[in-house]
């Protein structure tokens, strides 16, 4: 089932019980922040949650959204996540393309997920004559913070050249009523339309929605490749075309169900200071120069719903997030690299820390030639460490990860260390038979096992 929106989402996740409403007035300053940290390392029952009194604002904020595996699947319409790695595999594999991108990019591009344009959408039900950013609860996370932020924006941006469209998910801090910094890292589908639109010496349009169908937030994080658009890619998720909707103030395009809608310019050269920002490694994140984004526009659903996420020490939303898209790029991966047969992305490594793979090879150097291969990938290539393991290791049992990697591993001979990261090459040697329980006997012990009183 498709969610085209914030509401529908909740409302089912409020039938399954998945939903706390909290009728507190709240602060948007740190306290939203330290109940949402709480309550996704546990307490409460880990819920979503809906503050529906925001101090000094009108707009009642959701955080905890993607906060569990079974949420997350459900925001992409599907009953669990493997079902949809399942379906993304045989889709490809009847894909034309060489490479795992051409035909994700083939796929996608089917008719079927064209976004389709609306007229008057839910978005634009109220536009205020007078942009003012400071109505919106945007919250403050952590105490060292630069100021206020939206964690949850789909950036809409586009190619001057190619009109070719982005739509990413980085981070931007409120600086006044009409100003905010948008944080985009080098190498990002928003950064390159950036130094296009400055060599240009034009000023850049920008959209940033909040909300939206929840595939679409998802896949506005995701590490496309290249080429393959935000908007089919969750439109294929879904299982049906986002529908968008035509900017106010310039020619881009934004989802027609989204709670908050916010239209600017960058003019060339502007830039501002923009962090700190507490991450996910436990530290924050330097301030530095950002572009500056002049708003233009604002506009809203009625009765809208502002999304937020906390970004902080695991466990928190977007762990899940990150296991999203471990699950649902393995079949690109295995297209890729051939001889993987999972992976792992801990949680405590959030996305790039540590990947675990397991993996069929072959010599003596099989192992460190796999390696080198999956750092060329889409999906591992900022890993700072990933450990290979033989084909037959269960990569989602990470105790048992590390008891083959502590005993296995030769420093000497099965660490590489490049650009700064680091992999390790688990895989089996010969240096003996393994242990293990026969067969024979583990099939007497299935006979028997009651009749030994055990339990």
């Amino acid at each position: 089932m498709p969610f085209h929106d914030l509401s529908t989402f909740i409302a089912r996740l409020e039938t399954e019980g998945d939903l706390c409403r909290i009728a507190a007035e709240v602060d948007p300053l740190l306290e939203i922040a330290a109940i949402t940290d709480r309550v996704s390392k546990g307490a409460g029952g880990n819920k979503a949650l809906l503050f529906e009194r925001v101090k000094g604002h009108p707009f009642p904020v959701l955080t905890n959204l993607f906060g569990s595996l079974d949420r997350t699947a459900s925001a992409l319409g599907a009953d669990d996540l493997e079902a949809l790695a399942r379906r993304l595999e045989r889709d490809l594999a009847a894909a034309p393309g060489e490479s795992a991108g051409q035909r994700l990019r083939a796929l996608v591009r089917s008719p079927a997920w064209e976004p389709c344009v609306i007229e008057t959408p839910p978005c634009r039900e109220i536009v205020r004559d007078a942009p003012d950013l400071c109505l919106l609860p945007a919250l403050q996370s952590w105490p060292g913070d630069g100021g206020r932020y939206l964690t949850l924006p789909l950036v809409f941006t586009a190619d001057p050249e190619t009109g070719e469209t982005n739509c990413g998910m980085y981070r931007v801090q409120i600086v006044d009523d009409s100003t905010a910094l948008v944080h985009w890292k080098e190498g990002s589908g928003g950064a390159a339309h950036h130094a296009a639109w400055q060599r240009r010496g034009e000023p850049m349009p920008v959209a940033i929605a909040l909300g939206g169908p929840p595939a679409l937030t998802y896949a506005a994080g995701a590490p496309l490749p290249e080429g393959v658009e935000e908007t089919r890619f969750a439109g294929y998720l879904q299982g049906e075309p986002v529908e968008m909707a035509a900017c106010l103030s310039s020619g881009l395009r934004v989802p027609a169900a989204a709670e908050f809608v916010i239209e600017g310019f960058i003019d060339p050269g502007k830039t501002g200071t923009e962090g700190p920002f507490g991450n996910h490694t436990g530290s924050y994140a330097p301030a530095g120069p950002f572009p500056l984004l002049r708003v233009s526009a604002l506009c809203h659903r009625r009765g809208p719903l502002f999304p937020a996420t906390i970004v902080g020490p695991p466990p928190m939303e977007d762990c899940f997030l990150g296991k999203a898209t471990e699950r649902l790029f393995l079949p690109l991966l295995r297209l890729e690299v051939l001889g993987v047969r999972d992976i792992n992305l801990p949680i405590e490594g959030i996305f790039h820390g540590c990947a675990l793979v397991s993996a069929r090879t072959e010599g003596a150097d099989g192992g460190k030639e796999l390696l080198r291969q999956l750092w060329e990938t889409g999906l591992l290539k900022r890993s700072k460490m990933i450990v290979v393991l033989d084909e037959d290791v269960d990569v989602q049992d990470p105790s048992l990860c590390y008891w083959r990697a502590l005993n296995q591993v030769d420093p000497g001979r099965d660490l590489i260390v490049e650009d700064g990261r680091l992999g390790i090459d688990a895989t089996h040697r010969e240096n003996g038979a393994r242990v293990g329980t026969d067969p024979e006997t583990q099939r007497l012990l299935a006979r028997r096992w009651e009749e030994y009183g055990i339990g």
